[in-house]
């Protein structure tokens, strides 16, 4: 069994995560995610930006090495759990919740009344996983202006079935989770 770690990314981490990304992407049906969003990944300078404002964590297998990450974003008002991959030969593990917690844990210790996320609602590692985390999913009446455009930039990249999901903070009491 491999020793696993999560924690904030290190600019080293930085060039590892397209990859994890993409590896991530691949185990979606086909059909789901078009192909050529799939092979697109975050681009290095937003992932370093995030890693240089401390909204960027990592899953470490053994030496020190990527196997996951989570990126959080400021967007408006808002926090918000922008991206979060683990690789396929990771997973299973409990290495996407202890990911999902650090983003809670910032955006609860930032000051935000809650974080949202777009995700797909029928893919059990999606919707049902942020559920059961606390996460609950809004109609279209409860979106923000941020996530009305976030949800029809998606749909105009050909991702269908997506929804907006939000946790309310101190809402969650299944999370331990501290302002600073």
């Amino acid at each position: 069994m491999m020793d696993y770690t999560v924690e904030l990314a290190r600019p080293e981490h930085v060039n590892f995560l397209p990859a994890i990304e993409r590896a991530a992407a691949d185990i979606f049906p086909s059909g789901m995610i078009p192909g050529k969003v799939k092979e697109t990944v975050m681009l290095i300078e937003y992932l370093e930006e995030a890693q240089s404002r401390g909204q960027l964590w990592v899953a470490l297998a053994g030496e020190d090495r990527p196997v996951g990450f989570a990126m959080a974003a400021d967007v408006g008002n808002e926090a918000m759990l922008a991206e979060i991959d683990v690789h396929p030969d990771h997973q299973q593990k409990g290495l996407g919740r202890e990911l999902v917690k650090k983003v809670v844990q910032w955006a609860y210790g930032a000051g935000y009344q809650g974080i949202s996320l777009t995700t797909f609602k029928n893919i059990p590692w999606n919707a049902p996983f942020y559920k059961s985390l606390g996460f609950r999913e809004l109609n279209r009446k409860e979106l923000t202006a941020k996530l009305h455009d976030v949800l029809n930039n998606e749909e105009k990249l050909g991702l269908t079935g997506r929804v907006a999901m939000h946790m309310t903070f101190p809402e969650n009491t299944g999370m331990r989770i501290s302002r600073r």
